[in-house]
């Protein structure tokens, strides 16, 4: 984690215009327009070779003209997932707000009279107001009133996208580490959730898995039977990261275990995806069982389970290439890119799939490599080398891929690369009121989609007759995504 956020921090400065800079002067810079950096904060940042000053994330997104947590939120977050890696602890420690007294009381004051005239709330907004209230000394807010701010706060996430989505996402994190106030975040999860159409659904519950209270684990478990298969996919995220840190004894590894061998004998294409979520995080004598009988069924399920680790050489150097092409060459000290890029392909584990690719979007090579991605979407390709191309489009799109993506999209092949390129394009903000939406909405195997992407950007076509829905009528009443 110093290297991955050294290597963050060094690849934005130098994409701008202070990227011909020495250390020396950008930290003169810097102090110049208010912002005290030191030349040692930035040579230990961008060096990653050894503890980073974490002072110096947000003092970079200052300079950078960045809203507080675009680079530090998705640091956190993978920090999280990655906990003994060299910087993680200092990254976890990371808050967006000073800890005095009188700098957190501010925020929440300001943040309050803003709640009461019925303002809108930024992705920093919200981060700043949870890191001022989950100081491990007591915020002395009412209970009733963070409850609401939880709530208003997981509502927007479950429709945020890209930067106005990341540190919402770390907010809820840090809530669900709060024991004080975790079991609003579980009551928010399950009122919200429970709405016909529903959207974000996954996300709501994934943040469920970062509460660490016993008595909360217990419970999912013992409710786990009674989850319909279609929910499952909602659900498997909320019981993986207690699995991935090995917060499960064995009677309760072994339950679950039990329940997911019941679920095999009916299983279909719509649960085997969190069945092998779950599988590929239990111990691996009562876990690689079930995978093996789902990879003996269908045989791309290991996208989603532990998986032997594919060699990726070929791909990591055309992505890393396309990335490098038309800027600088690589970090003095060793570019992280082409490890996440490994990871994003080729890791077993599918927390660390996604926090890779959230890095990289978080990067300036992410158009780049998204282009790169889209060229490789192509019947001559590999099957698996096509599927994995298809992810990294939907996870890294930008407004910039715009005429590459309305190509993918003309002549997809596949009905994944085609849900996958129309998502992209939604969440890149690349569709527009002009865009025709109807050949999706009136397709059976595109309808969802074709709704989804019509919801979040609150198109027009989204109030036709070809969208009627309960998921349309969720997004209708909801009014579009959320975008800052």
């Amino acid at each position: 984690m110093n290297a991955v956020t050294g290597w963050l921090l060094w690849s934005h400065r130098m994409s701008s215009r202070f990227g011909g800079m020495t250390g020396k002067a950008f930290a003169a810079a810097a102090r110049d327009r208010g912002v005290p950096l030191s030349e040692t904060e930035v040579s230990r940042a961008e060096n990653g070779e050894s503890d980073i000053a974490i002072t110096a994330v947000g003092k970079y997104e200052r300079m950078l003209g960045m809203p507080p947590g675009t680079l530090s939120a998705p640091l956190r977050s993978a920090a999280r997932l990655a906990p003994h890696a060299p910087g993680s602890d200092r990254l976890a420690a990371l808050r967006s707000v000073p800890k005095t007294q009188e700098a957190r009381h501010k925020v929440v004051d300001d943040f309050y009279v803003r709640y009461v005239d019925g303002d809108h709330f930024t992705a920093s907004d919200w981060l700043m107001l949870v890191d001022a209230i989950t100081y491990r000394d007591n915020s002395l807010l009412p209970d009733a009133l963070v409850a609401q701010w939880i709530r208003l706060l997981l509502d927007e996430t479950m429709r945020a996208v890209n930067g106005a989505y990341y540190p919402r996402i770390e907010a809820l994190s840090t809530i669900a580490e709060c024991d004080r106030y975790a079991m609003h975040l579980l009551v928010a999860t399950r009122e919200l959730t429970a709405a016909k159409g529903v959207s974000g659904a996954p996300d709501a519950w994934s943040v469920v898995g970062d509460i660490r209270n016993p008595e909360v684990i217990d419970t999912l478990i013992a409710e786990l039977p009674s989850v319909p298969d279609h929910r499952l996919i909602d659900y498997a995220p909320t019981l993986m990261m207690p699995a991935y840190r090995s917060s499960f004894s064995t009677a309760q590894a072994q339950a679950i275990a039990t329940e997911l061998e019941r679920r095999l004998k009916h299983w279909s294409l719509a649960s085997y995806e969190p069945i092998a979520i779950l599988a590929a995080e239990l111990p691996t004598s009562i876990g690689e069982p079930i995978l093996r009988r789902i990879d003996n069924v269908h045989p791309l399920s290991r996208l989603t389970g532990r998986r032997a680790n594919r060699d990726a050489t070929g791909e990591i150097v055309t992505y890393t290439n396309a990335a490098m092409a038309t800027t600088w060459p690589s970090h003095p000290h060793g570019s992280v890119l082409p490890e996440l890029l490994r990871l994003a392909l080729s890791s077993e584990h599918t927390g660390f799939r996604h926090h890779a690719t959230t890095l990289i979007y978080s990067s300036p090579f992410a158009a780049a490599i998204c282009d790169a991605a889209a060229d490789l979407c192509t019947p001559d390709e590999r099957p698996l080398t096509r599927q994995l191309a298809t992810y990294l489009v939907s996870r890294l799109a930008t407004p910039d891929n715009d005429e590459r993506l309305r190509l993918l999209l003309k002549h997809g092949t596949s009905r994944g690369m085609v849900s996958n390129t129309l998502m992209a394009m939604a969440h890149a903000g690349i569709l527009t009121d002009q865009d025709d939406l109807q050949p999706f909405l009136t397709k059976r195997d595109y309808h969802a989609v074709g709704v989804y992407a019509a919801g979040i950007t609150h198109h027009p076509d989204l109030y036709s007759k070809a969208a009627d829905g309960d998921d349309a009528i969720w997004w209708r009443e909801k009014r579009g995504g959320i975008w800052e």
